[in-house]
């Protein structure tokens, strides 16, 4: 039987490499499939998760322009408010004098 390949970072593991990552004891794994395994995120998730594929994360979508124009308009809103609000209170004071 001939000598296992160790893995090159070009290369991930064999299915059989991974079973045999699997099927090892805690701490028995061969050095040269650990050494890999430490360094290649794709096969540690292989290795954990299995060969399934995941699933996509979701994109951050832009705001589309009616997002968009509802907060011009609330920060207009905002901004009318809060001059009516010192308008009457400029007009209270005036009164007091």
């Amino acid at each position: 039987m001939a000598a296992p390949v160790p893995p090159t970072p070009s290369r991930c593991l064999s299915d059989a490499e991974i079973a045999a990552v699997q099927a090892a004891p805690p701490g028995e794994v061969p050095a040269h499939l650990a050494l890999h395994l430490a360094a290649c995120a794709r096969c540690q998730q292989r290795a954990l998760f299995g060969d399934a594929p995941r699933r996509a994360t979701r994109r951050r979508t832009v705001p589309d322009g009616s997002s968009i124009r509802r907060a011009l308009i609330l920060g207009l809103l905002a901004l009318a408010a809060m001059a009516t609000f010192f308008w009457s209170l400029w007009h209270m004071t005036a009164q007091m004098r």
